[in-house]
């Protein structure tokens, strides 16, 4: 099966550039209530996921929780303790599954490493609560 079933374009997702500041990062991530955001370079390459408890883990670290200070941080500076792990567009199901298990989102990239947009667990649930439904119809209540 064909992942790009599942995938969500980069046109459509939301990301953060890596030379933004951590006060951007952190305003986009709260505009659209995001715990987690991919980082993107100028060029398109997936750099990795930033994640609120990074944010928070430097804020704490470098500025004694002094956000006005942290503002013009770079995102680039900030320890990220842990990425998605990116697939390629070509990879089978099998691939996804134990990463979906363990991210909201899977970053999906190209053979050259180039962003091309996200898995979401919601849209493997999504397909797998479908294709139950078509296998047992009648044990649904």
């Amino acid at each position: 099966m064909n992942v790009l079933l599942f995938l969500t374009p980069k046109s459509e997702v939301e990301y953060i550039n890596d030379d933004a500041s951590l006060l951007k990062t952190i305003q986009k991530m709260r505009e659209r209530n995001y715990s987690a955001i991919p980082i993107v370079s100028k060029s398109g390459k997936y750099i990795g996921t930033i994640q609120s408890g990074d944010i928070l883990g430097c804020v704490y670290e470098n500025f004694n929780l002094n956000i006005k200070e942290a503002a013009d941080f770079p995102l680039k500076n900030v320890r990220r303790v842990r990425d998605n792990k990116a697939v390629n567009a070509n990879c089978q199901l099998e691939d996804i599954i134990e990463k979906i298990l363990n991210q909201n989102f899977i970053p999906v990239v190209d053979d050259d490493y180039n962003f091309i947009g996200i898995i979401t667990r919601k849209s493997i649930i999504t397909w797998m609560h479908n294709e139950y439904i078509k296998d047992y119809p009648d044990e649904l209540v």
